[in-house]
């Protein structure tokens, strides 16, 4: 399990700028649609009036704020709650759980055949199944194609649960400043659509990443 946190830890560093180019293109777009509020009139109680004309100092202030808050905010949940957020479980609900009943048999690139020769008979419940693929993925981890599939899994997992963040943000921001209902329905409709999007992608792009693991083992030892 250490080995596979660092593994995690270090795609997900490869990660945080990437996101965090996500997360300014939200806030660009969201501060057009919002440029009608008085939000300035609320940084101006932090900064002063003259900082904030300072361009320069804005651009380094956001670069700064923004890559802690990305790194704070990605380390506040932990992996079990982003995806049972993700995949809509509160139990087994990572693509592992289904790895050999549902996902494996969906892929015809994996040779069940010769897999369940490998591996014996395959497992059925669903903390067995996830067990046996964890397993399989060590013997893996290090071909790039593996490690393209978990890094696109978890630039997507994390920009859904960065993105739900984001949502809560302006929505208290819509509060706070009194935002008009057509504020409200483009600035949460154009962060839930993202949200889906990014959800759908992180769903897609786990279990290619289980497949992935379970077509490499399938043909090991074949011509």
């Amino acid at each position: 399990m250490a080995n596979e946190l660092s593994t995690s830890e270090k795609l997900q560093k490869e990660n945080i700028s990437n996101i965090w180019k996500i997360i300014c293109m939200d806030f660009l777009i969201l501060n057009i649609i919002l440029s009608a509020l008085n939000i300035e009139k609320f940084m101006s109680l932090l900064l002063s009036k003259s900082m904030l004309d300072n361009s320069l100092f804005k651009l380094l202030l956001s670069f700064i704020l923004g890559i802690l808050i990305v790194k704070l905010l990605l380390n506040i949940l932990p992996a079990e709650i982003k995806h049972n957020i993700i995949f809509g479980k509160l139990k087994y609900s990572l693509p592992g759980h289904r790895a050999f009943t549902v996902h494996a048999k969906k892929d015809p690139r994996i040779d069940m055949e010769n897999l369940e020769k490998i591996l014996g008979v395959l497992p059925t419940i669903p903390s067995e199944q996830n067990r046996v693929w964890y397993k399989i993925y060590q013997k893996h981890k290090n071909d790039e194609q593996i490690i393209d599939s978990h890094l696109k899994f978890l630039f997507f997992r994390d920009s859904s649960i960065l993105t739900i963040f984001i949502l809560i943000g302006f929505v208290i921001l819509c509060i706070i400043f009194k935002a008009t209902l057509f504020q409200w329905i483009v600035t949460i409709s154009f962060i839930l659509i993202q949200l889906i999007i990014f959800i759908i992608s992180a769903r897609n792009n786990g279990v290619r990443f289980v497949q992935n693991v379970l077509c490499l083992e399938s043909h090991k030892n074949t011509p």
